[in-house]
């Protein structure tokens, strides 16, 4: 029997309802002053994406796809920073198991992987490791020792006791005999489409291709293997279905877990400190498995100093940043942010201070369970060490708690954020990033208001083009203010005449423009100082 490719969108796992927690905290914690430290603009975030759009081939709605689309690996859409090739993405040790059924998936457990030794069995290498179950990392149910092995393509998983639980030849296509959940079954293969372009029908197997082999009898008994990762990534045994959790936050959490990581947010800082935010893409190149990125941005968090607001005390911020794609500055912009002995409060959100530690457990919420991960781990950047609080969820955002700088931060897609820069009682530590200039290819430099009634834009334009400028309030889209008018080649300075600002408040910007061989549009936004 021919191995069967089943194409499928990757996707992260499937949301659970506390993703309403989660979109609540990413709500509050953007929402506050939404230009500051969000990783996306609504206005650029299309214009230079470099990877492809999700396509899908359609399919037949069977029980078998059904399953194999809530299977669909995390490692193209939760990536992990800081290496250069994809096995990166095999070093999570956390897992989740679920069930499905009735058209419903539902978490009953998550599940972690201590690799402890190598060992000879019968003159084959082995790595041995130990699993933990558990609703609640802080209370074991279950612990269970294993024996696994990738030799000469060839997997086996054996049990404590030395029986074969896995045993499959992945180097065969065709039909085999193989040993699943410890028996002897006519086994199937399907590969696993996960390429982000491709021509259809197009798929060549190489040792990066999962492959899942299923008991020809029952698709519902399987398990998925990824040779070159040496990773049993998925298998169910036909009741309920184990998954590893990839991707650069639970890589992170693994790493805490290992070490034991923990940490206190507590900062101590003074007048004059600050961090800077990072922003890049990264994608992984179909054809070689490296890692390819793309600048995004960077966001200048600074403290200037105290204030009392309504008899609290508040920590007054200044925040500016610059966007490598579009070519255009943000503020300086200040807010402020509130603090009390027992936490600070980003926007809406109260960050406790607290020492922080593993949590990895199921919670319930509207009777539907979900997970709740957190650890602390490390990022090197150019020899600057710092730590950070991961959190994960089954949704595509990614939550950082900086220990030692009061500044969340949130990632989603294929944007990571890492801490370049920071300047603590004093010391310096990294690399700041500065301004760059784009100079092939048009793009916006900075978009300023200079009076109640006045907004001015830098553009850097490549040619003499015809210009048409719109502002709009966010609020209700209207029109504010508009501007047609022609460019000199390189800088061009505009003011735009408005209706009267709002200080503080934001505004779009719409830029359309027009050559002989050039033609295309801006959009972007502002928050008025007067």
């Amino acid at each position: 029997m021919a191995p069967k490719t089943i194409r499928t969108e990757i996707m992260p796992a499937t949301n659970s309802t506390y993703t309403q927690v989660a979109v609540q905290w990413l709500n509050q914690a953007l929402c506050f002053y939404q230009s500051l430290c969000s990783v996306d603009s609504i206005s650029l975030r299309n214009r230079h994406l470099r990877v492809a759009a999700k396509r899908c081939v359609p399919y037949k709605e069977t029980r078998l796809m059904r399953i194999t689309i809530l299977l669909t690996l995390l490692f193209l859409t939760q990536f992990s920073f800081g290496q250069e090739s994809r096995k990166e993405i095999a070093e999570s040790k956390i897992y989740v198991r679920a069930t499905y059924f009735d058209q419903k998936n539902e978490f009953i457990g998550l599940q972690v992987r201590t690799d402890l030794k190598d060992t000879l069995i019968e003159n084959r290498h082995f790595l041995k490791f130990k699993t933990e179950d558990f609703v609640d990392y802080s209370d074991i149910e279950k612990s269970e020792i294993y024996f696994e092995s990738f030799d000469n393509g060839n997997y086996k998983l054996l049990n404590k006791n030395l029986e074969t639980v896995h045993n499959i030849d992945y180097n065969k296509t065709e039909e085999q005999i193989a040993t699943l959940f410890g028996n002897q079954v006519n086994t199937s293969l399907e590969y696993i489409d996960t390429r982000r372009s491709y021509p259809r029908d197009s798929l060549k197997a190489t040792d990066k291709t999962p492959r899942k082999y299923y008991t020809t009898d029952n698709s519902e008994i399987y398990a998925v293997i990824i040779p070159d990762l040496k990773t049993l990534a998925v298998s169910s045994n036909g009741q309920f279905y184990t998954k590893q959790l990839y991707g650069d936050n639970y890589n992170d959490i693994s790493e805490g877990i290992k070490n034991d990581f923990q940490t206190s947010n507590r900062f101590d800082i003074q007048p004059g400190d600050e961090i800077q935010l990072f922003y890049r893409r990264k994608w992984y190149n179909d054809s070689t498995g490296l890692a390819e990125y793309q600048d995004k941005q960077f966001k200048n968090v600074r403290y200037i100093g105290d204030t009392i607001i309504d008899g609290n005390k508040s920590l007054k911020m200044e925040i500016d940043g610059y966007n490598y794609l579009s070519g255009s500055k943000d503020g300086p912009v200040e807010f402020l942010m509130q603090v009390s002995d027992s936490g600070y409060y980003y926007s809406n959100q109260f960050i406790p201070f607290k020492e922080y530690s593993t949590e990895l457990k199921l919670i319930e919420q509207n009777g539907q369970k979900g997970f709740f991960l957190q650890g602390v781990s490390k990022d090197t950047i150019n020899g600057f060490t710092y730590e950070k609080i991961v959190q994960a969820t089954p949704d595509p955002y990614r939550y950082f708690i900086l220990p030692f700088f009061p500044m969340p931060f949130v990632e989603f897609g294929n944007v990571q954020g890492i801490i370049t820069y920071s300047k603590i009682k004093g010391i310096e530590k990294g690399t700041k990033r500065q301004r760059t200039y784009i100079t092939d290819e048009n793009n916006i430099r900075d978009i300023y208001s200079v009076s109640a009634q006045k907004v001015v834009l830098e553009i850097y334009l490549l040619d003499k083009l015809d210009i048409e400028i719109e502002i709009k309030d966010y609020e209700n889209d209207e029109v504010i203010g508009t501007l047609k008018t022609k460019s000199k080649k390189g800088i061009n300075s505009f003011t735009v005449k408005t209706e009267k600002l709002e200080k503080g408040k934001s505004y779009s910007v719409q830029i359309n423009y027009q050559g002989e061989n050039n033609s295309g549009s801006f959009s972007n936004g502002f928050k008025s100082k007067h």
